[in-house]
């Protein structure tokens, strides 16, 4: 009699076994070419994974119905809801996407085109797996963004690990991958322009006085006791842009870089045009 109910841990712990065998492999085939010539796999590093992700796809999921992970734990999809076509479109998910995405990464690295276009992918599919983790926390079904697509479904005959079920090593997993999904959120947040705005709504708030300098610019004028509007150090290649305050290059450009309307933390003004401070002589 197959069991109904797979504790959620253990389906977690089969993709994290999945994860590890495919790395032990990778490992395998660089300790055995460690010794061939500098940059003579480079070229080649998206065909390795696709051999080896291929490899086990056909040894586990086609054979068995079952990723091997899957089989260390004694689970198993249900073979009535795997169809030959969802077979294919498993592979074309979990391998094909990944090869042509590592192909383009390696052949288009200065097209910018191609790789706005691949950051725009992996950011909807990350987010297709943070809510597909959600809801897996909440239902228990389907681990995996493609177990749900599909409408695969995991049985098993036996749990050859029943203490994972035991409430201190479930809350030690859980908690483990609730952080790597707090790490992987924050990933996606725009750091410094939430703490811009973060900043204005508190001056809004505590009713400071906000100056606004959108009429004209100051001319910054620097002396032996100026400091970086920014990190409040010395600045490090000076550069203004329009205000009478100075920054280094690094505190500006990386500002500006992450956020397009930084303002001055002095002063509020917004310049648009990041430009070197000359000294006059």
């Amino acid at each position: 009699m197959s069991i109904t109910y797979i504790p959620r841990v253990t389906q977690l712990d089969s993709l994290q076994l999945d994860t590890e065998l495919e790395e032990l492999f990778k490992q395998k085939i660089f300790q055995a070419t460690k010794y061939f010539e500098p940059g003579l796999l480079q070229p080649i590093l998206p065909e390795i994974d696709l051999s080896i992700r291929t490899w086990l796809f056909l040894n586990s999921v086609k054979t068995n119905k079952s990723t091997f992970g899957q089989q260390m734990l004694s689970l198993k999809y249900k073979p009535d809801n795997f169809a030959r076509s969802k077979l294919y479109w498993y592979f074309v998910y979990a391998i094909g996407l990944k090869y042509l995405r590592d192909r383009a990464l390696y052949s288009f690295t200065s097209n910018t085109r191609v790789q706005n276009f691949l950051s725009k992918i992996e950011t909807f599919q990350l987010v297709g797996d943070i809510l597909n983790f959600l809801r897996f926390i909440q239902s228990g079904k389907h681990p995996a963004l493609i177990d749900f697509i599909l409408g695969l479904e995991l049985t098993a005959d036996k749990l050859t690990r029943e203490d994972l079920t035991d409430f201190s090593w479930t809350r030690e997993l859980l908690w483990h991958n609730l952080i790597e999904l707090i790490g992987t959120v924050l990933s996606l947040v725009n750091m410094f322009g939430l703490k811009q705005r973060m900043t204005t709504i508190l001056k809004y708030m505590w009713w400071k006085n906000r100056k606004s300098y959108k009429a004209s610019a100051s001319q910054a004028t620097m002396t032996l006791n100026t400091t970086c509007a920014f990190c409040n150090e010395k600045p490090v290649l000076p550069h203004i842009m329009g205000c009478s305050h100075i920054f280094c290059y690094y505190c500006l450009s990386a500002n500006k870089t992450a956020d397009p309307d930084f303002t001055c933390p002095k002063c509020d003004y917004n310049g648009k045009e990041v430009t070197k401070y000359i000294v006059a002589m």
